[in-house]
Parts: C-alpha cells; structure tokens; sequence
C-alpha cells in the first residue's frame, strides 16, 4: 500500500505553491503593465525621441527584472525556511498525539502529550486528550480492582454453598429446614451483591436515569425513619428524627435519595448495639442543606473514615462476619449524592464515640 503523503510535506507543498502563485502573479503584472505605465510617465516629460523611449524601457525593463528575480530568490528561500519550519512545528505535536492515541488503542494509559504551543485549538485538543487518557485509566484500575474485590467477595458464600451441598450428598448434613435456611441466606447474599455491584457501577460512571423534582428535607427524612423504625425496634435501637418540618427544599430523585437514607440507616443499625441511639437532623447552612445521621455505636478510626465509602470496604473481621451488607452501601450512598449535585462524609470522635454521616445537597430556591 503506497505511504500517505504527512501534513508536514502536505503543508510544505501548499506554501510552496502559495509563493510559486504569488511570484507568477507579480511577474506577469509587472511584464503587462509596468512598461507601458513608465513609457507614459516618460512621454509626459516632452521627450518623444523613439530610441530615447526604447533604450528607457529596455533599462527599465532589465533593472525591475533583475530586482525581481533577486526579490524573489530571497522570497522564495525565507519562505521555504518558513514553511518548513512551520509544517514541522504543527506536525511534530499531531504526530505526538497520534502516538499517544495509538498506545492508548493498545490499553496503556500512562502516556504524556506534550504542551504545543501553538494556539489554543491545539492546546485543548491536547489536555482533552490528556484528560481522557487519564480517566481511561482510572477507570481501567477501578475495573480491575472491582473484580478482584469481586473475587474476594462471591469466595466465602460459594464456599458455604458447596459444603452445604457436598454434606447434603454424603449424608454429613441433614436435610433439615435450618440448612436450607443458610443456603437461602448464602442465595440471597449472591443475588444482593450481583444486583449491588451493578448499581455501584452505575452510579460512578454517572449512569443512572434520575427524575429530579423539588421535595421538602423533611419528607425525606420522615419517610426513611418511618421505614426503618420496626427494624430498629426489634433491635432495641432507638431512632430519632429531629428534622422539623420547614419550607427547605431540595431538587434530588426521591427514590434514589431513599436509597442513600436506607443504606446509611441500615449501615448504623448494623453497627450500633442494643440500647444505643441513631438520630437524624437536618441543617440549613448558606447554599446548602446539611442532612446528619449521627450514632452511638462502633465509630471510628480517623484513618478509616474515607476507607469505608470503597467498594467491599468492612473494617475488621468482626464487622465482616456480622455484616449481612454487600460492602456496597456506603459506596453507593456517595455515588448517588454525587450524582445529584452533592456529597456524603463522615466524622467520628474515634473507636467506640460513635459516627456521623453528613449528606450535603445545594439547596433549592424557587
């Protein structure tokens, strides 16, 4: 297949034919038309003698020519220079690019594309691409992190599942309704995680179709506490809700900003003993409103307080072994807050002063 022809040698070609136009064009002006201007010129002076006029348009004629043809050998030289120089200059970046586009094809991402310097156009094509590669990247790791926690975390119910099965077959294992209670319990566990990993995908890519409409802070919070109270009930959990009933707005998915509610109420459940306290508040602070849900459970360390919004992130074997959650929870909670404009942290006095969540969502004027 014969080599396309480069951009530089493209650009080159162009400016040449450019100059070589130009020249041509400025000849055959100076050939038609200058002459007979300076024979008109010279007749107007008086003189009329015939080899007077041919001797002055012969002279007239070689001198223009030759300042011409000298003209135009350094034209034609500076702009070759120039053009060549050009042509270079903008295709030396566009090759880099290409390059950099083509290691990209080839799944490594840690490429570089250097500054062009020539004019803005370039210069965003170039820190676009920059940008993408990196979040190429970022999601690369993400994707590859996700299956290994992925492997780690479908490990422990398949292993359940199949000595469950293997003492059912030899016997070891009765057949009762206790063991199949565990296996349903292990089936739901698989299921849970399969349908929360999708979600958590979702949601950091900004996947998700949300119907924004404008809700009372206070609706929010009501309905999740009236949800979650039996539960919290049967635990001897006490719930409170001290969100009053105000004109504050905000513009989220109701039911998606019941799930966030739902997961960080059954994430404090989960971790709060029998007697202690949960309690939801609401704060309006500038342009925002602050949504708390505070307990009196485990807290935590100050270094685990980012840790815990990763995927599969449970702290210690104790709470991995209570936890009946995905691991997902938190990561989904600020995933969807995100999603909508805002943000989930969390605070703790430290190991056993009990954490706070704080959602902060952009308050609604209308």
């Amino acid at each position: 297949m014969k080599r396309p022809v480069g951009l530089a040698g493209r650009l080159f070609t162009a400016q040449l034919l450019v100059i070589g136009i130009t020249f041509l064009t400025l000849l055959i002006t100076v050939a038609l038309i200058a002459p007979n201007l300076f024979l008109h010129h010279l007749e107007m002076t008086g003189e009329d003698s015939a080899v007077v006029q041919a001797h002055a348009r012969e002279a007239f004629e070689t001198s223009v020519g030759l300042a011409l043809l000298a003209a135009a050998a350094v034209a034609v030289i500076a702009a070759t220079a120039l053009s060549w120089f050009l042509a270079r200059r903008v295709s030396r970046p566009i090759t880099a690019l290409s390059a950099a586009a083509e290691s990209v094809a080839h799944g490594n991402y840690d490429v570089a594309v250097p500054e062009t310097g020539l004019g803005a156009e370039l210069t965003t094509l170039s820190h676009a691409f920059q940008n993408m590669a990196e979040s190429l990247a970022t999601t690369d790791d993400a994707r590859t992190q996700l299956l290994s926690d992925l492997s780690h975390e479908i490990r422990t119910p398949l292993a359940t599942l199949e000595a469950h099965i293997d003492g059912l077959e030899d016997g070891m294992v009765p057949p009762s309704p206790a063991t199949f209670e565990v296996m349903r319990a292990e089936v739901h566990r698989l299921r849970r995680l399969a349908s929360d990993v999708r979600l958590a995908a979702l949601a950091q890519e900004h996947a998700l179709d949300l119907h924004l409409q404008v809700v009372a802070v206070a609706e929010l919070a009501e309905e999740a506490c009236t949800l979650f109270e039996p539960r919290y009930l049967d635990k001897g959990v006490d719930l409170r809700n001290t969100c009053r009933r105000s004109v504050e707005t905000v513009r989220v998915d109701p039911d998606r900003m019941q799930q966030v509610l739902g997961n960080l109420l059954d994430n404090a459940l989960r971790h709060t003993p029998a007697g202690g306290r949960v309690t939801l508040g609401c704060t309006v602070r500038a342009d925002q409103i602050e949504i708390t849900l505070s307990d009196t459970g485990q807290g935590l360390a100050a270094d685990d307080l980012e840790r815990i919004f990763q995927r599969f992130q449970r702290l210690d074997e104790a709470r991995r072994a209570e936890s009946a959650g995905s691991g997902l929870g938190l990561t989904i909670a600020r995933a969807l807050v995100q999603d909508q404009g805002g943000d989930v942290t969390a605070s703790s006095g430290g190991v056993g002063a009990g954490t706070t969540f704080t959602i902060r969502l952009p308050r609604h004027v209308g």
